[in-house]
């Protein structure tokens, strides 16, 4: 993983709520990566699949961001409010 999609996922989990186990686990890969340059693959796998869930929860739960959701209708497409 290179050090520019290592900072973009920090950042973005910065913005998210973490465990106390997530934080953990992430302030021990900053340092690692702070240490060799790199983290290990085993690391990179776990801290995509945090990213992942907390990505896909907060637009599940919040919408894409933009502050228009979709709300899907039976006889009607999709509307915009």
């Amino acid at each position: 993983m290179d050090q520019k999609r290592f900072r973009g996922i920090l950042f973005r989990l910065g913005q998210c709520e973490l465990t106390a186990r997530e934080k953990q686990f992430i302030e021990a890969v900053e340092k690692y990566f702070r240490e060799n340059r790199n983290v290990t693959e085993q690391q990179e796998s776990i801290l995509n699949g945090i990213y992942r869930e907390k990505i896909w929860a907060r637009k599940a739960f919040w919408g894409d961001g933009n502050g228009a959701k979709k709300i899907p209708h039976k006889n009607r497409p999709d509307i915009t409010v």
